[in-house]
C-alpha cells in the first residue's frame, strides 16, 4: 500500500514544473493600454503625423504632411488587437540599427503605454537597412489602417 501511495505521488509530481522549469518560462505578455505614434515629415515637406488607439479601440489620427486631415474613430477592442498584432514584433525592440542615414528624412516615435509606464521605439526614416525597413513597413501599415478608420465618413 505504501508503495502504491509513493508511486501515485511520484506520478502526480512528475508532471509539475520544477523551479528550473518555471525559470525558463517566458513572462506573461503585458497588453498595452494604449499605442501611439508621433512623427515628422522630411526636411522638404515638414509636417507632422500623430495617432493613438487605446485598448477599447477608441483613437484619433491627425496629419499636417502635404495637407491637414484629422479624425476620431472607435474600432472596438478587435481593432486595437489588430493594430497591436501588426506592431507586436516591435514591442521588444529597443533600438533600430542605423550605421548611416540621409539626414533630412523624417523621424518618429512609436510608444506602448502600460500601467503608467511607456516603452518607445524611435524611427529615423533616413536609415535604409533591413530591420528598419521591416519595422517601417509595419508602422506604415498600422498608420494606414488608423488613418482609414479616422477619415472614414
Amino acid at each position: 500500500m505504501i508503495r502504491n501511495l509513493v508511486s501515485l505521488a511520484a506520478l502526480t509530481f512528475a508532471g509539475l514544473p520544477g523551479p528550473q522549469d518555471r525559470a525558463l518560462e517566458p513572462p506573461p505578455v503585458a497588453i498595452p493600454d494604449r499605442i501611439s505614434y508621433a512623427g515628422t515629415g522630411n526636411g522638404w515637406t515638414g509636417g507632422r503625423t500623430d495617432w493613438w488607439i487605446d485598448r477599447s479601440g477608441r483613437g484619433a489620427y491627425r496629419t499636417t504632411i502635404r495637407y491637414e486631415r484629422s479624425g476620431k474613430f472607435n474600432a472596438g477592442p478587435g481593432g486595437f488587437e489588430h493594430v497591436r498584432a501588426m506592431l507586436q514584433p516591435l514591442e521588444d525592440v529597443h533600438e533600430l540599427p542605423c550605421d548611416g542615414a540621409v539626414t533630412d528624412q523624417g523621424t518618429g516615435t512609436l510608444t506602448w503605454a502600460r500601467d503608467y509606464r511607456e516603452t518607445a521605439l524611435r524611427f529615423d526614416f533616413g536609415c535604409n537597412f533591413r530591420q528598419p525597413d521591416a519595422a517601417r513597413t509595419r508602422l506604415f501599415d498600422a498608420t494606414a489602417l488608423v488613418r482609414e478608420w479616422a477619415l472614414a465618413k
